[in-house]
């Protein structure tokens, strides 16, 4: 959301970063005065201190500037960025879908690639219209299109989690002219307090930590083999370590988001799922990141392909021994 924010990261050795979302709606910049966060352990319970498994939960809102302003943040940083083989990806989160096709734009001005995020999950829960969820393929479709006709740029559209078919959305949005998608965005989530009885952060909110990360990997696996491996997907949430950011890859993503691991760890994280990164390929003679995409979905049989196991039916009773 700063300037020196988006600078650590890039120092930590980002390949780029995605700025804050801005959108047109004062509701959603004033969204961020009732922003609150916990970190959650594998109980439900609140964390101390984040550590590798706990989990995210929270409400938050838009970058609360000016749209000049940000502009001019974003152009710095960009430039900063670009001296350190980075870039700076500017991001609206939709409020009013009729709105997004200027604003990305006006956006696409000072920097080289705009997110248009239509998953997120606080879209579910407000009632302004401060942000939206969009879920219809047709209007996906149709909003993609109106963007991406506005744009000079690359355009990346970043999809919903915990919704029934996603794979349909990414399709949609690569018909429409997204050039990548990114996949996905965070659940909606509610978490009572047993000893008070009161919902944690007093209502509902955004989940999100490596229990999630299965989930996102189906959708990018699924998306991947859908699309023949023709649509560029980034892979997002539940994403932690290096050997998640292998799995992602495996799964047939393009490039590989971290958001919840830095906020729990800070920017210099970025620093050692590099460096870990580096350390796996040399390990395993892997040349490139690109070489590793969608290498699992290949092996993946379908259900119908799978061989018998005989004992299948009896397998689950070693669980109950005793």
């Amino acid at each position: 959301m700063t300037f020196e924010g988006l600078k650590k990261c890039i120092d930590s050795g980002a390949g780029a970063v995605v700025a804050k979302s801005i959108n047109e709606s004062a509701a959603a910049r004033e969204q961020l005065q009732i922003a609150d966060y916990a970190f959650v352990d594998n109980d439900f319970s609140t964390a101390e201190s984040p550590h590798t498994s706990t989990t995210l939960f929270n409400r938050s809102g838009l970058a609360p500037v000016s749209l000049d302003d940000w502009k001019m943040m974003l152009a710095e940083a960009q430039t900063y960025a670009h001296a350190h083989d980075c870039k700076v990806i500017g991001s609206i989160t939709v409020g009013d879908p009729k709105a997004a096709p200027e604003l990305c734009a006006s956006l696409s001005e000072v920097v080289p690639a705009i997110e248009l995020n239509i998953g997120a999950p606080h879209g579910r829960e407000v009632q302004n219209s401060a942000v939206s969820q969009l879920t219809d393929g047709d209007i996906v479709f149709a909003l993609v299109k109106s963007v991406k006709e506005r744009l000079q740029v690359p355009l990346i559209t970043k999809l919903p989690g915990g919704i029934n078919d996603v794979v349909e959305l990414a399709r949609k949005a690569q018909a429409a002219g997204s050039d990548a998608v990114s996949m996905t965005g965070r659940f909606n989530g509610f978490i009572p307090d047993v000893e008070t009885m009161e919902p944690l952060l007093g209502s509902w909110g955004a989940y999100s930590g490596p229990w999630a990360l299965p989930i996102s990997m189906h959708a990018v696996s699924k998306t991947y083999k859908a699309t023949s491996a023709q649509l560029p997907i980034i892979g997002t949430n539940g994403v932690r370590t290096a050997d998640d950011v292998v799995r992602m890859f495996l799964s047939g993503a393009t490039a590989v988001e971290l958001v919840t691991a830095v906020w729990k760890f800070g920017p210099g994280h970025i620093s050692r799922v590099l460096s870990d990164l580096r350390h796996y390929m040399e390990r395993n003679e892997v040349r490139s990141p690109r070489a590793l995409r969608g290498v699992a979905v290949t092996r993946a049989k379908e259900y119908a392909d799978l061989p018998r196991n005989e004992g299948g039916a009896e397998s689950w009773k070693k669980y109950f021994d005793g």
